[in-house]
């Protein structure tokens, strides 16, 4: 539940993840980068409590101390280097030069590098085993 104090509203982890999805923040955000620093700062400040949402397990109620990560992906099966870095424990950098060196199989569109979540996964797991 959110909080409103004077003039500012508090959000909980889940209710910015809920913003998050409903809003499509992650297209605000990208659209708002070099333009509005002061929106690209909050949008990215709601982005990172948004991720930061601790699961619940609902039959005890006790939390089990993961992640949630909202999907921002949708149904597509498409990743972004952010998310791969992400799952990986990497730079989105060290994603690029991975790509860049054939380590992880992915196409150009336009300026995004499109990543299937196959080639993440079998990327992701790859590193495991190394």
């Amino acid at each position: 539940m959110s909080y409103r104090v004077d003039t500012a509203v508090i959000l909980t982890a889940e209710d910015a993840a809920l913003l998050y999805s409903a809003a499509n923040l992650r297209s605000l955000r990208i659209s708002a980068r070099g333009k509005s620093e002061r929106l690209y700062q909050l949008l990215t400040n709601i982005t990172h409590v948004a991720f930061s949402a601790v699961n619940t397990n609902s039959a005890d109620g006790t939390t089990r101390g993961t992640v949630a990560e909202p999907d921002e992906s949708g149904d597509t099966g498409i990743v972004t280097v952010e998310q791969v870095a992400r799952r990986a424990r990497i730079t989105p950098r060290a994603v690029r030069n991975h790509i860049g060196l054939g380590l992880l199989d992915a196409q150009k569109v336009n300026r995004v590098w499109v990543i299937t979540s196959q080639a993440a996964d079998q990327y992701i797991n790859g590193r495991r085993a190394a």
